[in-house]
């Protein structure tokens, strides 16, 4: 695995250093995909934007990866809980999905399973609680407190 330095111009042209070319940003993730390491510098100020770049490739090729309501709740979030929600939670998810994507799955408080990380309460509205969802009333991790008590069979008056 090699790092392959490409430098952003201030008309917001990317040049490869190695290849002596300017680049897109779907040649960056075609280099990401062979295996190479990226590393994206401002020209002109010598800043490394690498994050920045790849958010657009992310959003260049998987622009619908995640929903609407998924981005309206990032801005709205206070950037203390994103940035633990990112360097916490996401990556504790994401080895939790490789985990079983592996066969190596375990159950949470068995032995192997990581610890899920404390999160901070968040300052928006849970999507899946507004939806009008015929099967809302069938799973109780999307009741509302009306809906649950629209559930409760009637006891008999004695």
């Amino acid at each position: 695995m090699k790092e392959i330095l490409i430098k952003k111009y201030d008309n917001r042209r990317l040049y490869c250093v190695e290849e002596a070319r300017y680049v897109s940003l779907t040649e960056i993730r075609d280099f990401l995909q062979r295996g190479d390491k990226v590393k994206v510098i401002e020209k002109s100020t010598g800043k490394d934007i690498t994050k920045y770049i790849l958010m657009q490739v992310m959003l260049e090729e998987r622009y619908e990866l995640l929903p609407t309501y998924f981005y309206q709740m990032m801005l709205q979030s206070p950037p203390e809980a994103l940035e633990k929600f990112f360097q916490q939670f996401f990556p504790w998810m994401m080895d939790l999905y490789k985990n079983y994507q592996e066969g190596k799955f375990s159950m949470p408080g068995m032995p192997g399973m990581p610890t899920m990380p404390g999160m901070p309460s968040m300052p928006f509205q849970n999507p899946w609680m507004q939806m009008s969802n015929p099967f809302q009333a069938m799973n109780p991790f999307m009741q509302t407190p009306s809906t649950a008590a629209q559930q409760e069979p009637e006891r008999p008056k004695r």
